[in-house]
C-alpha cells in the first residue's frame, strides 16, 4: 500500500456528421466509420499492417463494490460492456490464466467492421462505446502523465477525423459531455485503490468531495437542465445527469459514486471508477481533477494502513448530496452554503480549499511513505487551484471560469442574452477538436501548459515507461504473433494455437520477450 497507484482516463467523444450529406448516417454508423479510420491509422504502425483486437476475457462489469453481483438477465444492456457486439463469452469470466488456450470464437470475427476495438501502440485503447468513439488512456503513475496521455487522445481524434475523411466519411469529434438536447456521454476516471479501505469509508468521504469537485475542474456549460430547458450558465456539463447517490449504472440514473468492481488487477486492489467528471480541454483542469482525487484517495488509504482517523467527517453534508450537485453547478458566484456535520456552512470553493489544506496536513504526517510523497505533490496543485478561484485568478487553469468570462462578454452584446442560440453554438464549438475551430485554440497563449505539444504527440504512439502499458504498447508495435490484448493480457499465436499471457499488476513493468510476457 506504499506505492503510488495507477490512473487511467476515458473519453467518449461527441460525434456528428460534417455535412448534410452525411446526416443520412446514424450516430452508430458515424462512430464505426471513425473507429475504422483509427483502425486503419493504427495498422500503419505495424510492419504487417494488422490491427490488434481487444481480448474480452477477465471483464466483469456486473460485479458490485458492495459485495453483490447483478445477474446478466437482469442487467440493463448498457451495463454489458464485456459483450457490446455479442462476440464475447456469454458467461461472466475470471481474470485470465497464464498460458491458457484461447478459443478463437471468444474474440469474434476479427474482420468484421463492428470489431472496432483497437489496441494502440501507446498502450491505450480506441473503440466504439454506446455509439461514441472512446479513447482509454494507458495506465500511468503520476498526475502529470495522466494529463499527457489524456491530451494525446485529442491528437488521436484529429488524426482519426483526417483518416475518416480520406475514407469518404466526414465526421466531427468533440471533447465534451452533452449535446444539450438530453444526451450525455462520459468522461470517466479510474484510480487504483487498496481494497482494504472499507466501501462505506470510500462512499462517505467521496460523496461530498465529488459533489464539490467541479468547482475546481468543471468544463462549463450553456443551459440549465438535461435538455437546456432554461437559459443560463453552469459549472459542470455532467451535473444535471447525476440522479443517485451510489449505483452500478453509468448511462441512466447516474450516481455520484459508481460501484463497478472490475479492478483489472490483483485481489488486493479496486479500480475506483469515477463517472461524474467533465471532459476537459484545459490541461490545468485535467491536472486539478486528477491531482485532487489522487490526494484524497491516498489520505484514505494511509489512514486505513496506519489505523488512523482521517479527520474530515465534519465536512460531510447534512443535506441531500444529489441536490447539492445540481445547486453547486449553478452556483457560479459561490453563494450556496452547504450545511456540514460540524455545524458550519461552506460554499463549494471553501469546502474544497479546506479539504485540500487539511488533507495536506494529514499527509505531511507520513513522510516516510512513497504514496504520501507523491500525494503531497498532488495536494499542492489542489490547494493552489482552490486559492486561484478564491482570488479570481483561475481563468488560465479552470476551464469553466474562462468559458464563462468569454461567453458572458458575448451575452452582454446579444439581444437575447443567455437565451441567444449563438451562445449554445459557441459552447459546442468550444469542444470541437478540429485544429483552429475551437475558441480554446485561440486562448492557448493565455492558458496554463502542463505538457508541451511534442510530449503529447509522442504519447499518441508511445506508452508510458512506468506501468504494464509499456509491454502492451511494445507488443502491439512489434510482436508478429500478437492477435489481441487487454488491460490484463496478451493473446498470441503459438504455432497455430492461440494462448493468453498475463501482464501482471498494473504498476509492474515487464520484460518483453519473444516467448511471452514475464515478470
Amino acid at each position: 500500500m506504499n506505492q503510488p497507484h495507477v490512473i487511467g482516463l476515458e473519453t467518449e467523444f461527441g460525434v456528428m456528421p460534417a455535412s448534410p450529406v452525411e446526416s443520412r448516417f446514424s450516430s452508430p454508423a458515424l462512430a464505426v466509420a471513425t473507429a475504422k479510420a483509427v483502425r486503419a491509422w493504427q495498422s500503419t504502425l505495424r510492419p504487417d499492417g494488422r490491427a490488434i483486437a481487444w481480448d474480452w476475457a477477465g471483464e466483469n462489469p456486473l460485479q458490485d463494490l458492495r459485495g453483490t453481483h447483478l445477474e446478466r438477465a437482469s442487467a440493463h444492456p448498457s451495463l454489458l460492456t464485456d459483450d457490446p457486439h455479442a462476440f464475447a463469452p456469454s458467461g461472466d469470466t475470471d481474470r485470465p490464466v497464464e498460458g491458457t488456450a484461447v478459443d478463437r470464437g471468444e474474440l469474434g470475427d476479427l474482420s468484421s467492421p463492428m470489431m472496432t476495438n483497437v489496441v494502440m501502440t501507446n498502450g491505450g485503447r480506441f473503440y466504439v462505446d454506446h455509439a461514441h468513439p472512446e479513447y482509454s488512456s494507458p495506465e500511468v503513475l503520476t498526475s502529470l502523465e495522466a494529463v499527457t496521455w489524456d491530451v494525446a487522445g485529442e491528437h488521436l481524434a484529429r488524426v482519426a477525423m483526417e483518416r475518416a475523411a480520406k475514407m469518404g466519411h466526414d465526421v466531427l469529434l468533440y471533447k465534451n459531455n452533452t449535446d444539450s438536447k438530453g444526451s450525455s456521454y462520459g468522461s470517466h476516471e479510474n484510480y487504483q485503490v487498496a481494497r482494504a479501505i472499507p466501501f462505506e469509508t470510500l462512499r462517505d468521504y467521496l460523496v461530498p468531495f465529488l459533489a464539490t469537485r467541479p468547482v475546481i475542474c468543471g468544463a462549463g456549460r450553456v443551459g440549465l437542465g438535461q435538455k437546456s430547458e432554461k437559459p443560463g450558465f453552469q459549472i459542470s456539463q455532467r451535473a444535471d445527469f447525476i440522479a443517485d447517490l451510489v449505483g452500478l449504472q453509468t448511462t441512466f440514473n447516474r450516481p455520484i459514486v459508481n460501484t463497478r468492481d472490475e479492478p483489472h488487477a490483483g485481489s488486493q486492489w479496486r479500480r475506483f471508477h469515477v463517472i461524474n467528471g467533465d471532459a476537459n480541454r484545459f490541461q490545468g483542469s485535467i491536472l486539478a481533477k486528477v491531482a485532487s482525487t489522487r490526494a484524497w484517495l491516498a489520505a484514505l488509504e494511509i489512514a486505513t494502513k496506519y489505523c488512523r482517523e482521517f479527520p474530515l467527517q465534519g465536512l460531510f453534508f447534512t443535506s441531500d448530496p444529489v441536490e447539492a450537485v445540481w445547486q453547486i453547478s449553478r452556483d457560479i458566484d459561490f453563494e450556496t452554503k452547504l450545511p456540514c456535520n460540524d455545524g458550519r456552512e461552506r460554499s463549494s470553493v471553501a469546502w474544497q480549499l479546506e479539504a485540500a489544506e487539511r488533507t495536506g496536513e494529514f499527509l505531511a504526517e507520513f513522510p516516510e511513505t512513497e504514496l504520501a510523497d507523491e500525494a503531497l505533490k498532488d495536494v499542492a496543485t489542489w490547494i493552489e487551484t482552490a486559492k486561484m478561484l478564491n482570488g479570481g485568478e483561475a481563468e488560465g487553469r479552470v476551464e469553466w471560469v474562462a468559458k464563462r468570462a468569454l461567453l458572458a462578454k458575448l451575452a452582454s452584446r446579444l439581444r437575447g442574452g443567455w437565451e441567444d442560440p449563438k451562445l449554445a453554438a459557441l459552447d459546442i464549438q468550444w469542444a470541437d477538436l478540429r485544429k483552429g475551430h475551437s475558441p480554446v485554440d485561440k486562448l492557448q497563449g493565455y492558458l496554463e501548459e502542463v505538457v508541451g505539444r511534442c510530449a503529447v504527440i509522442i504519447a499518441t504512439v508511445e506508452p508510458p515507461d512506468s506501468t504494464r502499458a509499456t509491454v502492451r504498447g511494445q507488443a502491439v508495435k512489434s510482436r508478429k504473433d500478437l492477435i489481441a490484448a487487454s488491460w490484463d493480457s496478451l493473446v498470441v499465436d503459438d504455432s497455430g494455437q492461440w494462448r493468453r499471457l498475463t501482464l501482471g499488476e498494473p504498476a509492474a513493468t515487464l520484460a518483453l520477450t519473444a516467448g511471452g510476457a514475464r515478470s
